[in-house]
């Protein structure tokens, strides 16, 4: 087991010595197995979505009798960057304090 671990260090987490795997708890070995397989998913997540996205890429539709020409003709039409700089930019309503929601009502039945 000590042998696959230390391999898996130095393999994935550019451990450099063993002295580095000695300081290493079990807890902490499989956080970050689990951190490194999560980021192998995603990396497997982010190639099919740009295959899905080079296959978009190239869609065409119908321009007349046998020709076709491409759905997206400008890359602003395939990829709204301003749009979505915006929607990231954009400030979310703040939700009010649930802690304090109740202290209004209860202050004024006190009051009467």
């Amino acid at each position: 087991m000590y042998h696959e671990v230390a391999v898996n260090c130095f393999r994935y987490f550019e451990f450099k010595s063993l002295a580095e795997v000695d300081q290493l708890t079990i807890p902490e070995y499989e956080l970050l197995i689990e951190a490194h397989n999560l980021r192998m998913v995603d990396q497997e997540y982010h190639q099919h979505w740009q295959a899905f996205l080079n296959y978009a890429v190239q869609a065409q539709k119908p321009a007349g009798k046998n020709k076709t020409r491409p759905v997206y003709n400008h890359f602003n039409k395939f990829f709204d960057y301003e749009g979505v700089l915006k929607s990231v930019k954009k400030k979310k309503p703040e939700k009010p304090a649930e802690r304090f929601k109740g202290i209004g009502k209860l202050l004024r039945k006190e009051g009467r």
